[in-house]
């Protein structure tokens, strides 16, 4: 055997590691695999071999060290190149390991192999010879001749249907769309031996990312966590100072964050005031169903997993308003979503949430408005919402909300049925719901909506949207809008007015227009004889 082989074997040896190596042997040989032969592409620099920051090193340690990994980031550290740069030597130094790695979107995925496949470019013909051979190169998968193979995805892909995968890599996990769905597809991963890699940067609190992260801290999941703020990187505080000076002040504790409660408390430029949201009080509710026990009677039955949450039971003289939320129904979409207001007092007495066919949503919506006294009910009529709607009359349902005209000085009801979104009506329903929310007219004891309400937040462009969900959100707004049209005689049917509301006076003021004889102003007082 040439000299030159026994040279090139033994750097192969050293690049993977001994046969049965411990994780600070692996940690070796990645970093000495990527400092002397693994290139990467810098914004300044151009190409330039991988040299490893300790705060890499670390992270390496820590995944090779742990089945579940949640990293929370800085961004433009170098993690989504080290992720990159992991996957490929796990698969080109090690037979029989399927790497999946999943991204927002399908161009982030290829982007996101790509920076494995310039590596692999850059390698020494020896090292290509050495390993095994490349039997697919296309925009989203490499797989090599040793039976390893790395596959990039959008989130919206199943990763464990019907593949052994050794290791699931999802970058940027707070950012995706469907964070829950993808979750459901790769949990089975690691529950036959997988390990998962979660990484991203924070977007706001109270969502699915920000939950994984808190429950690596408390030790309430199976996830180890490590943070790494802005100085992870290269970049100094003199650029720091320079980015806090042109950049909000959300925006640049989502992206370059000090402390990982910084990250999750002031990041992702929330709608809702974030120190009121923290200030309800949670309060766990009761869960079941409505079960119709007649035309227009019901009764409340609990159940361990119902979607029916509810905080207090109707009572003989209350009075209540619902909004509700319409998705399309499948099961994998959009939720759909109502909240129940007490109108006396705006406190949230019930909440529903979940997928169901817009026609059967519109029954639920009925029995749920019959239970709680024939309730004034807003239904969104955007999209699917007219056939919820028509459902619900139909059904036999007649306390429903109709559109007004919010631009006029006298918003009159129109003829059309529910709550209509609209450029106009949104701001407007957000803002009073805002305003609700801080000035303690309504009252939220729901985690679940109190995470939703963190979450939603406005963009650059000034667009309101939630993250991803928004549909508690909406079904919320809806409701404190109903508080202002409960009263209204057209929906107010037999309920008795509140004690000393303006409704209620109206019901002594004596009738102008009547036939009345006309009493003086004083007619009735009498001086006390002395």
């Amino acid at each position: 055997m040439e000299l030159q082989t026994l040279l090139d074997e033994r750097e192969w040896r050293t690049c993977r590691g001994p046969e049965g190596a411990n994780v600070d042997e692996l940690v070796e040989a990645f970093r000495y695999f990527c400092e002397h032969y693994w290139h990467i592409k810098h914004p300044q620099d151009g190409r330039i071999l991988f040299d490893l920051r300790d705060a890499q090193l670390e992270t390496i340690r820590h995944w090779l060290d742990n089945r579940y990994s949640v990293v929370l980031k800085a961004r433009q550290i170098g993690f989504s190149t080290l992720a990159a740069a992991y996957a490929f030597w796990l698969t080109f130094f090690f037979p029989d390991r399927f790497v999946v790695m999943l991204s927002r979107t399908e161009r982030e995925a290829a982007k996101l192999l790509s920076k494995s496949k310039y590596g692999y470019k850059f390698l020494p013909q020896w090292l290509k010879e050495r390993g095994p051979s490349l039997m697919v190169d296309n925009q989203l998968k490499l797989l090599f001749e040793n039976e390893s193979a790395i596959e990039s995805l959008p989130s919206g892909n199943d990763p464990a249907r019907g593949e052994s995968v050794y290791l699931v890599i999802v970058d940027e996990m707070a950012f995706l769309p469907n964070p829950e769905e993808a979750w459901a597809s790769i949990e089975p991963v690691a529950d036959v031996g997988g390990r998962v890699i979660c990484l991203s940067t924070a977007n706001g609190s109270g969502n699915f990312f920000h939950h994984l992260w808190t429950g690596s801290q408390t030790g309430t999941n199976l996830f180890q966590g490590l943070f790494f703020p802005w100085s992870a990187g290269d970049r100094d505080d003199e650029w720091y100072e320079a980015k806090q000076k042109s950049m909000p002040g959300w925006q640049l504790h989502q992206e370059y964050p000090r402390s990982a409660d910084e990250a999750f408390i002031k990041s992702g430029n929330p709608v809702f005031d974030v120190d009121v949201l923290d200030e309800f009080e949670i309060v766990e509710p009761t869960r079941g169903y409505v079960h119709v026990l007649s035309p227009k009677h019901m009764e409340y039955r609990p159940t361990q997993d119902g979607e029916f949450a509810v905080w207090s039971y109707p009572s003989p003289d209350g009075v209540y308003v619902i909004g509700a939320d319409v998705a399309e129904g499948l099961s994998h979409g959009d939720y759909s979503s109502c909240h129940v207001l007490n109108a006396r007092d705006g406190a949230l007495v019930a909440h529903w949430h979940g997928h169901v066919e817009p026609d059967l949503y519109g029954h639920l919506l009925a029995e749920i408005g019959w239970w709680y006294n024939t309730a004034l009910l807003g239904v969104e009529n955007n999209n699917h919402g007219l056939t919820t709607l028509k459902a619900s009359q139909k059904y036999g349902y007649r306390n429903l909300y109709r559109t007004r005209r919010l631009q006029q000085r006298n918003p009159e009801a129109t003829e059309q049925l529910g709550w209509r979104t609209t450029s106009a009506s949104k701001p407007l329903a957000l803002d009073e719901l805002s305003a609700a929310l801080r000035d303690a007219v309504v009252g939220v004891p729901c985690s679940r909506t109190v995470s939703e309400l963190r979450t939603f937040v406005r963009d650059q462009n000034g667009r309101t949207h939630g993250s991803p969900h928004d549909d508690r959100v909406m079904s919320l707004a809806i409701a404190n809008q109903m508080l202002k049209f409960v009263w209204l005689p057209e929906y107010r049917g037999e309920q008795p007015l509140p004690k000393y509301s303006l409704g209620w006076f109206e019901r002594f003021v004596v009738d102008t227009d009547s036939a009345f004889e006309r009493v003086p102003i004083g007619a009735h007082n009498f001086r006390k004889r002395m």
